[in-house]
């Protein structure tokens, strides 16, 4: 909410003629991104419910084959994944998509999310640890909010190696809800900080590549943030973990 008063602020000192220009090109793109991603999706899903048959017939002709489908099964998942998860940047950025408004209990979203973030580390093996306030809610929206503390855990479950920890906390400070996620994981180098809730912004290609996520995950927090009139701040050291929070306002 924030930068976008920010942003309007800075347009204020730029001729109408240019700034209507501005805005209009920016919605071209985000109807561009939207249209184009709602296109691919229904394709992408026959090719994957094909390739989904193909694995289980599981025949001797297609024995052969079977590592091939596999490996296309996989990288048509990959690709639905993005998708959707641009989908839902087109929704969160646009200004008439309105702010669901209900007294969430983030406390029953956390331990729900912490199964599954046990399930998803598997052979790692992670120390999941959850702190959270019953009683402390928050109001906004729960689709949004599950997806942005759902990012931030699974993130920490893909960058910390096996039998590391994680710690969720959600707690009151002073007028403000927090969620924090610490982690002992890989972490980040302080020059990338500033950039990594930018859309497929990728702190190493290679090993953001064999984790399997979007590159958007960050990018989608901040949006969701901004609509909650909350702020992210990230602590981090390379080889020694990181920490996100996000403070939201109880007013």
């Amino acid at each position: 909410m924030m930068n976008r008063k920010k942003n309007q602020a800075a347009l204020t000192k730029i001729p109408k003629e240019i700034t209507e220009h501005i805005i209009q090109l920016e919605r071209v793109r985000r109807d561009f991104v939207a249209n184009v991603s709602h296109e691919l999706r229904t394709p992408l899903t026959v090719i994957r419910g094909y390739l989904e048959t193909l694995i289980k017939k599981g025949d001797k002709e297609s024995e052969s084959h079977q590592k091939i489908f596999s490996q296309m099964y996989q990288h048509s998942i990959r690709m639905e994944n993005i998708i959707n998860d641009l989908l839902l940047l087109s929704r969160l950025e646009s200004e008439d998509q309105p702010i669901e408004s209900v007294d969430i209990s983030v406390d029953e979203i956390l331990r729900t999310l912490c199964v599954d973030a046990q399930r998803i580390s598997a052979e790692k093996k992670h120390i999941i640890t959850l702190q959270a306030d019953p009683d402390l809610q928050i109001n906004g929206s729960e689709e949004e909010l599950k997806s942005l503390f759902s990012n931030i855990i699974i993130n920490a479950v893909k960058y910390t190696p096996a039998k590391g920890s994680i710690t969720i906390k959600w707690y009151r400070d002073n007028d403000a809800a927090v969620f924090s996620v610490t982690d002992t994981g890989i972490g980040i180098a302080k020059e990338h900080i500033p950039r990594v809730t930018e859309r497929f912004y990728r702190v190493d290609r290679a090993r953001s590549r064999d984790s399997g996520g979007t590159g958007l995950g960050l990018a989608i927090v901040k949006h969701v943030l901004m609509r909650h009139q909350g702020v992210l701040s990230i602590e981090s050291k390379p080889g020694e973990g990181s920490t996100f929070t996000c403070r939201f306002p109880l007013a």
